[in-house]
């Protein structure tokens, strides 16, 4: 009994304790800023890809009015849907497809520079909000809207893809959008 109470053996003893203490709220802190990271390469990623896809959807807008100016039906095409719809789809419904298009392309051009934004100078709980808001809005209505959709209207294969990719956005997102909200539980601790 008395060597444990010796200064030495109480010292080391503290010092063991505090590094184990230590050592595990470096691993919670490092876990803490993975997650808020994450949610920023999240947002960083969600932002270049829409504003590709919106950008993409101008551009094909104003080549289609062109088109359809000509006359030619022939011609008619949209490839920022191609891969998706099928052809005969995108030219019964083209006009249909020239007035939507610019309003989808605004849509996913704001939600770019919002995440973007977001990614860049918001805060994080602002930061997670956002991202929480795109997921929940944007990508999780689009999967539970998508099943009830005609299948006849993709192609082959095309619905399961983009489906997939989105529930992809809708998992990441809110994991993301989380991840600052247990990185600040952690950090309290």
């Amino acid at each position: 009994h008395k060597f444990y109470n010796t200064p030495k053996v109480s010292k080391f003893f503290f010092f063991c304790v505090s590094y184990s203490a230590c050592a595990k709220m470096n691993k919670l802190c490092a876990l803490a800023w993975v997650l808020v990271y994450f949610c920023r390469i999240v947002l960083i990623v969600n932002g270049i890809i829409y504003a590709k896809s919106g950008i993409n959807y101008f551009s094909e807008t104003y080549e289609g009015f062109e088109l359809r100016e000509n006359g030619d039906s022939s011609m008619y095409s949209f490839p920022v849907l191609e891969p998706v719809i099928k052809d005969e789809v995108i030219k019964d419904q083209y006009t249909g497809l020239l007035i939507l298009a610019p309003f989808m392309g605004a849509a996913y051009i704001c939600v770019a520079f919002t995440s973007l934004a977001a990614a860049f100078f918001f805060r994080n709980p602002e930061a997670s909000i956002t991202l929480l808001l795109q997921a929940s809005l944007l990508s999780m209505l689009g999967c539970i809207v998508r099943p009830y959709e005609p299948d006849d209207v993709y192609n082959e294969g095309a619905k399961d893809s983009v489906q997939n990719a989105q529930l992809v956005a809708v998992i990441t997102g809110w994991i993301g959008a989380f991840g600052p909200i247990v990185a600040a539980l952690i950090k309290q601790q």
